[in-house]
C-alpha cells in the first residue's frame, strides 16, 4: 500500500513510517520541515505540507491508497504566546475539530481508500470532559467528523491512544530526556517523586503495530480505544530511575510535579484513568502489550548512543597555563553568566560542540542557545575558572579547566533560598581561526553536585 504519513516527522508518526515500511509498504512523509539525519526517516520520501494553512491540493493526495494522520495539535503546538483559556481553545476547535475532518474530506475526495486518524482517548474515557475542556471536544469533533466520511469507497477511522512513550530510535525527544537526566540526578532542584494519580499508556511501538493493523484490517467508521498498561504515575517516573541505573525508591505525592504539571493531566491530579482495550479489537489490531517498560530502557540506551560521552583529554607534563587560552575560559563563563550571546559568537567555531552528562549541544546557533535556557532554569548563575592547563601543538590545542558553577535555583514557598553548584573539568579543544584561538568542543565531566541553603538570603 501506498502510505503518506502526515505529521511523518514526529515521534508517532516518524515510528509509525518506519514500521510500515518494514512492512513492505510504500511510505511517503509529510510535515512542515523535512527529517532529521540520524533516525532513518531521512531515506524515505518527503511532502512539505501544512494542513492548517491548506498548502495541500487534491491532486497532492491523489495516488496514495492510505494516509494516516499522525499531526493532531496539543498543548505543546499552541501559537507562541497562547496561553490558556479562550484564545487556546479556539486554536484547539480549528486544528483538531475543523481541519482534520476538512482535510479527511480531501483526502477521500482525492480517491484515497484508507483514512486512520491518531486521536486521544481521553473523549471515550472522560466523556464528561467532552463539553467543560475545548482539548478534549476538539478531539471529539475530529473523531467523528472524520468517521462521518466513511463508507463503502472509504474507509475512515479512529485509533484512540492512550498516553503514547517513545520515539524512533535516533529522534531527539527534549521531554524524554529530561525525565531521564532527572532520574540520573542531574536535576537535584527537583525532588524524586511521581504525583498523585495515573493513566493508562500505550508504547510508541504497540501504537506503531495497531496503525499497520488498521490499514490492513480496520474496519470503516470505528473509533478504537487503544491502551497497554495502567500506571500511577509514580509507578511510570519509578520506570525512568530503574532503567537509568537509579535504585532511589521514589514515593507518590500530592503534589504538582513540574516535569508532568497538573495542565497535561487532564483528569486532574489524584485522579487515574484505567481501561483495557476491547479483547477482539487489541486481536485485530495486533499491537504488543505490556511494552512500556521496554520502551524506557530502549529510549535510556539510545539517548546514550546518541549523546555519547565524554572522553577525557590527554596531557601531560608539558602542559602549561596559556593566558590567549585561559582568557577564553573566563569570556565563555561571563557569556553565560551575562546573558552575553557576542562573546559567544567571538569564541566559538561555527561546529563547535558541547557535551555533558545527558546533552549534546551542536554548532554556534544551538550554542548560543544556552544563556537563554539558563535564564529560564536558574534565577541566576555564577561560572567561577580556576585552574586551566593546556598542550599547544601548532594551531590547534587540548585542556582542561577546572570550573565551580553556581546556579541560584528559584524560590520554594515556604523553602529557603538554594544554590546548586556543579563541579566541572571542561574537557576543551581549541583551534586557531584567522589567527585567533577558540572553542571547537568543551566538554563537561562533572565530578559532584551539591545544593546548600544560602546563608545570607538574597533580595
Amino acid at each position: 500500500m501506498r502510505i503518506l504519513i502526515i505529521g511523518g516527522t514526529g515521534a508517532i508518526g516518524g515510528h509509525a513510517a518506519l514500521h510500515l515500511k518494514s512492512l513492505g509498504h510504500d511510505v511517503v512523509l509529510s510535515s512542515r520541515n523535512p527529517p532529521a539525519k540520524g533516525t532513518g526517516l531521512e531515506s524515505l520520501e518527503w511532502l512539505a505540507g501544512n494542513y492548517l494553512e491548506g498548502t495541500f491540493g487534491q491532486a497532492d493526495l491523489e495516488g496514495f491508497e492510505g494516509i494516516v494522520f499522525a499531526a493532531g495539535n496539543d498543548v505543546r503546538h499552541l501559537p507562541a504566546g497562547s496561553e490558556a483559556g479562550p484564545e487556546a481553545d479556539a486554536h484547539y476547535i480549528k486544528a483538531n475539530g475543523e481541519e482534520i475532518p476538512k482535510f479527511a474530506a480531501l483526502a477521500k475526495a482525492a480517491g484515497v481508500q484508507c483514512f486512520i486518524n491518531i486521536g486521544s482517548f481521553y473523549p471515550q474515557v472522560l466523556p464528561e470532559k467532552i463539553e467543560t475542556d475545548a482539548y478534549v471536544r476538539s478531539r471529539d469533533m475530529a473523531d467523528k467528523g472524520v468517521r462521518a466520511l466513511s463508507d463503502d469507497s472509504f474507509r475512515a477511522m479512529s485509533l484512540n491512544a492512550s498516553f503514547v512513550v517513545g520515539h524512533p530510535d535516533g529522534m531527539a525527544s527534549d521531554m524524554f530526556a529530561a525525565y531521564i537526566n532527572y532520574a540520573r540526578g542531574l536535576y537535584p532542584n527537583v525532588k524524586p517523586f511521581g504525583p498523585a494519580g495515573g493513566s493508562n499508556f500505550i508504547s510508541v511501538q504497540s501504537l506503531s503495530e495497531a496503525i499497520a493493523g488498521a490499514a490492513e484490517r480496520g474496519e470503516g467508521g470505528a473509533s478504537y480505544l487503544i491502551g497497554d498498561e495502567n500506571l500511577s504515575f509514580q509507578k511510570y517516573f519509578q520506570l525512568f530511575f530503574a532503567a537509568a541505573g537509579n535504585p532511589v525508591t521514589i514515593p507518590s505525592l500530592d503534589e504538582e510535579h513540574p516535569m508532568l504539571p497538573d495542565s497535561a493531566i487532564v483528569q486532574g491530579r489524584g485522579n487515574f484513568i484505567r481501561f483495557e482495550p476491547d479483547a477482539k479489537e487489541a486481536v485485530l489490531l495486533g499491537f504488543r502489550r505490556n511494552d512500556i517498560a521496554r520502551t524506557v530502557k530502549a529510549m535510556v540506551a539510545d539517548l546514550d548512543q546518541r549523546v555519547g560521552t565524554v572522553v577525557p583529554v590527554t596531557i601531560g607534563p608539558d602542559a602549561q597555563n596559556v593566558p590567549e587560552l585561559t582568557r577564553l575560559a573566563h569570556l565563555y563563563a561571563r557569556a553565560n553568566d551575562a546573558g552575553d550571546v557576542d562573546i559567544l559568537k567571538a569564541i566559538m567555531t561555527d561546529d563547535i560542540v558541547v557535551q555533558g552528562p545527558g546533552f549534546k549541544i551542536e554548532g554556534l546557533d544551538n550554542v548560543c542557545a544556552v544563556p537563554g535556557m539558563l535564564q529560564q532554569f536558574y534565577d541566576g548563575t555564577e561560572h567561577i575558572v580556576n585552574q586551566v592547563l593546556v598542550e599547544v601543538t601548532g594551531d590547534s590545542a587540548v585542556g582542561e579547566t577546572f570550573c565551580t558553577a553556581n546556579h541560584i535555583l528559584y524560590p520554594e514557598a515556604g523553602q529557603p533560598r538554594r544554590i546548586l553548584t556543579w563541579n566541572i573539568r571542561y574537557q576543551d579543544r581549541f583551534v586557531k581561526v584567522d589567527g585567533s584561538w577558540r572553542f571547537q568542543y568543551r566538554g563537561l565531566l562533572v565530578d559532584w553536585l551539591e545544593v546548600r541553603a544560602v546563608a545570607i538570603p538574597i533580595v
